[in-house]
């Protein structure tokens, strides 16, 4: 269509030429009364100059324009439909032919929505290819991804477009319109609407609750037990009575489990009397005439209903009525019964169960719970103590029948003070079982202690037994071994001291201990007071030895002299003396061991 609007009055007359050929109408040529050119179905051989003249009594005017024809832009391979399952990536094919003078761009449309192909991180790519080549790559496909595609190839003049139905498989959509219905002590029914299946048919449904008490979805027992893909109702089994519950409805076909349907409305289940019994049934201990009872509180899941409590019986063992008492409390987790003529324990035969609005449920299982016990009436007898230390003794005695405890004996406790103190003012240990012998420590040297036991139990301890007296050890020398040093003799060291003498006030020297700790590992070797020296095995390679020299007695261990061996990288050998705070040295040389190195830097040298 080629227009020519010349402005005259009066109206002209207008034709049109191509050349020097004047136009006139035939099958594809037409010139409209207005003086607008139609050419139809056009070529190649259509293209040149084109003149409209137009005419009045007035005058005459013409304009000229030229026409050039290019080769129409074709699809040349379409898209193609595609019926892929959720997850997999597709390729839509386009191909078109356009004229060679001219630019070709694609584009891309989902259900009539352009694509943006230029997000290098969405799902939608260009095929790199030729310039006529303009294919699609959708990577990893999702359900709504599903519809009609369009591509379209355009130039400055003209375009084409091919259209292609992509189906996308995937698990079926959430069912819809769950309802709750027919609400019983222990099952409801559910009933729901069918949801999308994605192209896939539903194989079954799964029905998930949770209770008030735990945000966790959890799968249920229902009636049918396998809900097949053509159902859209069931029944839920295995509720706990009195409990708040929500439901969801899952839909699964052969590709997988869909979302889950929109939660239901919370409802409560019917109340019913208890089913299982409180647990933790015990008891005892308390004041003197108290018989205490304990039980472990029923958890909410375990009520049934509400106005609940405890019914509590209990008797004496060996005898025929039960005594009953209501507990209205749910918290309620002890029950204490006082009798002036109760015995000290006494075995009680207990049992409890719960009760609510609805009903009573079963007892526990009898249990045996002892009445309050009272201190042991009697004391240990012959007591011994000896002293094995300056700051240590050993003491032991006779037990005490268990019959006397007035209930179970738990132990003995020895109570020791100085000769000078009170009774009162003792300090105390005691024993944790029926041992009837105890080291007591921490005491002071070349001192007298009374000493007593008394046996206890829950209630407290009872009378002590007749006291004893005896007298720790001097205490040992406090100087450690003095001039100590070492010889290198092949593989072994030979360590030497001078002899530690005891002052009159100190105990007498027995002998020696000479500690040696390497590589993690310790030894002890203990040699007679006559002897001033030991023979130990040299580290080897690089590393060293500590050594802890001290002397020993009657009074215990006296304070240590620690060295430090080591052996260098040559034949020369390096001492460090803790005790006198002194380096010895063999030759010196060159020292290898970074540990060495950080010894003899923290002597200073």
């Amino acid at each position: 269509m080629i227009e020519c609007r010349p402005r005259a009055a009066p109206k002209p007359s207008l034709f049109w030429s191509r050349g020097t050929e004047l136009l006139t109408n035939s099958s594809r040529v037409r010139v409209t009364p207005d003086g607008i050119l139609w050419i139809h179905n056009i070529s190649r051989a259509d293209e040149g100059k084109y003149t409209c003249f137009a005419e009045n009594y007035l005058g005459k005017a013409n304009s000229t324009g030229h026409l050039s024809v290019r080769d129409a832009t074709k699809i040349t391979l379409a898209p193609s439909n595609a019926d892929i399952n959720q997850g997999e990536n597709v390729t839509l094919q386009c191909h078109a032919s356009h004229d060679p003078t001219m630019d070709l761009t694609f584009t891309w449309t989902l259900n009539g929505v352009p694509l943006d192909l230029e997000d290098s991180a969405g799902p939608y790519h260009r095929v790199e290819g030729k310039e006529n080549i303009g294919d699609l790559l959708i990577v990893s496909a999702q359900l709504n991804q599903a519809g009609i595609y369009t591509c379209t190839a355009q130039t400055v003049v003209d375009s084409a477009s091919a259209s292609a139905k992509l189906v996308v498989r995937g698990p079926p959509g959430p069912p819809g319109g769950l309802l709750v219905k027919n609400v019983a002590e222990t099952s409801v029914e559910l009933r729901w609407s069918r949801g999308y299946d994605n192209h896939s048919p539903i194989g079954k449904y799964v029905i998930m609750a949770r209770s008030s008490l735990s945000s966790q979805w959890k799968k249920m027992r229902t009636d049918p037990e396998n809900i097949e893909g053509n159902a859209e109702s069931a029944r839920v089994m295995g509720l706990m009575p009195w409990m708040d519950y929500e439901f969801q409805v899952i839909a699964s076909n052969i590709l997988g489990s869909g979302e889950p349907s929109m939660p239901s409305h919370t409802i409560r289940t019917q109340q019913a009397a208890p089913t299982v019994a409180p647990s933790g049934l015990g008891g005892g201990g308390g004041d003197r005439n108290e018989l205490i009872i304990t039980w472990t509180p029923m958890a909410r899941e375990y009520q049934n209903g509400d106005s609940f409590g405890y019914i509590l019986e209990f008797r004496k063992k060996g005898t025929s009525p039960w005594r009953v008492v209501r507990i209205p409390h749910v918290e309620s987790s002890r029950y204490v019964h006082y009798n002036d003529s109760l015995t000290p324990y006494s075995p009680f035969e207990v049992k409890i169960k719960a009760y609510n609005r609805r009903g009573e449920g079963p007892f526990s299982q009898i249990a045996v719970v002892h009445s309050a016990e009272e201190e042991p009436t009697v004391g240990p007898s012959s007591i011994n103590a000896t002293a094995l230390t300056a700051f240590e003794i050993q003491v032991s005695w006779e037990p005490v029948q268990q019959l006397s405890a007035n209930g179970i004996l738990r132990g003995y406790e020895i109570r020791y003070w100085r000769q000078h103190e009170r009774e009162a003012a003792a300090d105390r240990v005691r024993t944790a079982g029926l041992e009837t012998t105890a080291r007591v420590s921490g005491l002071r040297p070349s001192t007298r202690y009374h000493v007593a036991v008394l046996a206890y139990n829950s209630a407290g301890t009872g009378p002590p037994s007749p006291r004893t007296t005896v007298t720790t050890r001097k205490p040992p020398p406090n100087r450690p071994p003095s001039n100590v040093s070492w010889k290198a003799e092949g593989s072994l060291v030979v360590v030497r001291w001078d002899r530690v003498k005891a002052m009159h006030n100190e105990s007498a020297v027995l002998g020696y201990k000479v500690l040696y700790k390497h590589e993690g590992q310790t030894a002890l070797k203990v040699v007679d007071k006559t002897k001033t020296s030991v023979n130990l095995p040299l580290p080897k390679d690089n590393g060293y030895v500590v050594l802890e020299i001290r002397s020993w007695g009657e009074g215990g261990d006296g304070p240590a002299h620690e060295i430090i061996v080591s052996r260098d990288s040559g034949t020369g050998m390096m001492v460090q003396n803790k005790g006198s705070s002194t380096l010895f040295r063999r030759p010196l040389q060159l020292l290898t061991g970074s540990l060495l190195l950080t010894l003899v830097s923290l002597s200073g040298l």
